[in-house]
């Protein structure tokens, strides 16, 4: 089977494949253009425990660099 043929939200290129939600604001991040120069922050604790704790960066300022739900430090999710 070709990749090729992979068609809709399976395709490997998709923006629900590198989209999420900010945890707060419920705004979308997309992680490729976080890459790219944007700031997409996390909680790595949360995140261990099954809880999707991404953060915009205005919602990243907004708290500190602490997060809310656990009161550890938010990481930049590329970090160069």
């Amino acid at each position: 089977m070709t990749s090729g043929l992979i068609k809709g939200v399976n395709k490997p290129g998709h923006k629900g494949w590198t989209t999420e939600k900010c945890i707060i604001c419920k705004t979308n991040i997309d992680l490729y253009e976080a890459y790219e120069g944007g700031n997409a922050y996390y909680c790595p604790k949360c995140l261990s425990q099954g809880l999707k704790a991404y953060f915009c960066s205005a919602d990243a300022r907004r708290v500190h660099y602490k997060c809310p739900y656990c009161r550890s430090e938010l990481k930049p999710y590329y970090q160069f």
